[in-house]
């Protein structure tokens, strides 16, 4: 996958985060351009999830650490950074249970709505989103608790892309669902890219990855231990990234 050469859309500079006492980010150097694919891979409590966490507000870091579209944004509140162009489809989905599929994309519809006092174009219309995953069409009128794990990991998606992000953040998109699902799932992320939205992965499947992405960061112990292109990561550099020097690929 060739990736994208533009400035950062989004940059941290030595960005550091703590959960009160304990430091779990030590000066975490990271970039991504718009249209980009990076993924983040890691065991896990290596930082993934705590770095995206860091980076939509959701942990108090330094303004200087993060910055999108050449300002200095760390710190910023939550709502803040999604009315950026920041979305966050989390681990475990989050859906809104005893609503329909309908009824979770149209909270992010007017949501989004809300936030635009200027009427600018929304790339991501129902009709797209529908074209991206058909069975959310058929299923829209399904209470989400009803669908399968990867239609409801469909929906959270939906829903962020709705809010017409510039940064889509995934935390473990894979996790728990079946292999064709998890392809059809990856095989909608080209497009979404195409789309001009930045997409950060967050996957403990490091061939996955690698196959998803343009570059590639291995986290460890809540530090960046490797990055490059990801088609041209060794499979013994990312196991020594991946779990430490002294560990060697069998």
């Amino acid at each position: 996958m060739s990736a994208p050469v533009s400035s950062p859309l989004l940059s941290t500079h030595g960005l550091c985060a703590r959960y009160g006492d304990f430091q779990a980010l030590f000066g975490i150097d990271f970039e991504i351009a718009s249209g980009e694919v990076v993924a983040l891979i890691g065991a896990n409590g290596a930082g993934k999830s705590t770095l995206l966490r860091s980076l939509v507000g959701l942990l108090p870091v330094a303004q200087a650490m993060v910055r999108f579209d050449g300002q200095a944004v760390g710190g910023s509140a939550p709502h803040q950074m999604l009315q950026r162009g920041l979305a966050l489809v989390p681990e475990g989905r989050r859906l809104f249970t005893g609503m329909t599929v309908a009824d979770n994309l149209q909270v992010a519809i007017d949501h989004a709505r809300a936030m635009d006092a200027h009427g600018t174009a929304r790339p991501w219309t129902l009709d797209r989103l529908f074209d991206l995953f058909p069975i959310l069409l058929q299923k829209r009128r399904t209470p989400v608790e009803l669908l399968s794990g990867g239609q409801q990991q469909m929906v959270a998606i939906g829903r962020a892309l709705l809010g017409q992000p510039r940064l889509l953040l995934c935390d473990e998109l894979s996790l728990g669902l079946a292999p064709l699902v998890i392809r059809e799932i990856y095989a909608a992320l080209p497009s979404i890219a195409a789309a001009g939205t930045a997409i950060v992965l967050v996957e403990q499947d490091v061939a996955l990855a690698c196959r998803a992405s343009h570059r590639l960061y291995c986290m460890l112990e809540g530090r960046i231990t490797l990055t490059g292109r990801s088609a041209d990561m060794a499979r013994d550099d990312i196991a020594r990234a991946y779990f430490g020097a002294s560990h060697a690929v069998a």
